[in-house]
């Protein structure tokens, strides 16, 4: 049996790991958003000068969004559930807006086609920054493990006390008896087909029930996965 102080180490390094694994796959989305949108300007394209401001634009969210998170970083962690930020509520749909920008480029890569239906305001109790973060980790899984060319529905609706976020894809799905335990730190789902590390949905989880809402996976009428998203009426 390992004495109590090597032990109590190991579980601290182990815990440090996770936390530089999560900080890193945050840090990393706005980075790949930027970087695509940046190179598209530079492809030389034909764009007009409304979608060169689109872009520009949303590469410069995604840069203050980048500033912010690195200036949390030393005291607010993604996966603590303990600290709930005050009076923290933003617009849903102005949200899942920007994760549709945010993802276009990776989308584009992989001939996914993205369609957003949403009310035209949809206030809930979750952070901003928050907010795009658990949207923009589902939308990005969706097109990454989901089917080349394939399609993501995003929908948006209002219920009695909830803001309900679904987004389905027509990739592979997730096995039943794997959507609980997908939510899980370091676990993929067995359908997955590119590398990764199984730290998104974990933030996902983290994020919505620390906002006091709920997150689970079902089978999308689509023929892949449906992650629905529910978050409190502001």
């Amino acid at each position: 049996m390992l004495p109590r102080t090597t032990g109590e180490r190991r579980a601290r390094d182990r815990e440090r790991q996770a936390l530089f694994a999560a900080v890193g796959h945050e840090l990393r989305t706005p980075l790949t958003s930027i970087r695509g949108y940046i190179e598209t300007l530079l492809d030389g394209e034909e764009l007009d000068a409304q979608t060169t401001h689109r872009f520009l634009e949303t590469a410069r969210r995604e840069a203050l969004r980048l500033g912010r998170l690195v200036e949390g970083m030393l005291d607010f962690s993604m996966l603590d559930l303990t600290r709930v930020p005050e009076d923290a509520n933003c617009d849903v749909a102005e949200h899942i807006r920007a994760t549709v920008d945010a993802a276009l480029p990776l989308a584009r890569e992989r001939g996914v086609t993205m369609r957003a239906q949403m009310p035209a305001s949809a206030p809930a109790r979750i952070d901003g920054d928050a907010c795009t973060h658990a949207l923009l980790n589902v939308v990005e899984n969706a097109v990454k493990h989901g089917r080349e060319g394939g399609r993501i529905v995003i929908e948006c609706v209002q219920e009695d006390a909830e803001v309900v976020v679904t987004i389905d894809d027509d990739g592979p799905g997730i096995a039943e008896h794997e959507r609980d335990a997908i939510f899980g730190m370091g676990v993929r789902s067995s359908a997955a087909v590119r590398r990764g590390h199984g730290i998104g949905l974990a933030v996902v989880k983290a994020i919505v029930t620390r906002a006091g809402g709920d997150v689970r996976v079902d089978r999308s009428t689509l023929g892949g996965a449906r992650f629905s998203l529910r978050f409190p009426k502001a």
